[in-house]
């Protein structure tokens, strides 16, 4: 997440919309978004439905960061390998990559 907020400014400039998902409570989210001053919307999975219909593991209610990019609606990447502290370059890339270098 660090490397998402620091990097979070460059992201929304390149039309990139961040959410977050984790199996935490609402409570839990928002101390933890207070305290990391976490700029995007997290999402509640309290139940693991997201992590079931994305198909990520979710032990003990503790699933592995993951990355998911969509091009008008469309799933066009998912790293299920993510470093995060490299999260938000590697994510960037990714885009150039998939949009050939352009914005």
């Amino acid at each position: 997440m660090k490397s998402l907020r620091s990097a979070f400014a460059t992201l929304t400039e390149n039309n990139i919309q961040v959410i977050g998902v984790s199996m935490d409570t609402i409570a839990e989210q928002r101390a933890f978004s207070d305290k990391f001053e976490i700029p995007f919307p997290l999402l509640c999975d309290t139940n693991g439905a997201i992590c079931d219909a994305y198909r990520i593991e979710h032990p003990n209610s503790r699933p592995r960061r993951e990355t998911f990019l969509f091009r008008n609606g469309i799933l066009v990447h998912h790293d299920r390998a993510v470093n995060p502290r490299t999260q938000a370059r590697d994510v960037i890339v990714r885009i150039n990559e998939l949009i050939g270098g352009g914005r």
